[in-house]
């Protein structure tokens, strides 16, 4: 069985707008994907999510571990 990391970056501009989703990337190795948020600046806020200030904005990632047959 194999497994994938799969990350959904939501963008906000404040407490009530949240636009859809900007930017689903899917990585093969765990390493990857820390290379990927470490290197767009992203900070962890919680298990599983992360969290980047840009100006106004904010950007929230989720990871989810797909396992796959």
């Amino acid at each position: 069985m194999s497994k994938i990391y799969w990350v959904s970056i939501a963008k906000k501009s404040d407490e009530t707008t949240v636009e859809q989703t900007v930017i689903e990337k899917i990585f093969a190795k765990k390493s990857e994907l820390k290379d990927f948020l470490e290197q767009e600046g992203y900070c962890k806020a919680a298990k599983n999510q992360y969290i980047k200030i840009d100006n106004e904005l904010i950007y929230e990632a989720a990871v989810e571990k797909v396992k796959m047959k």
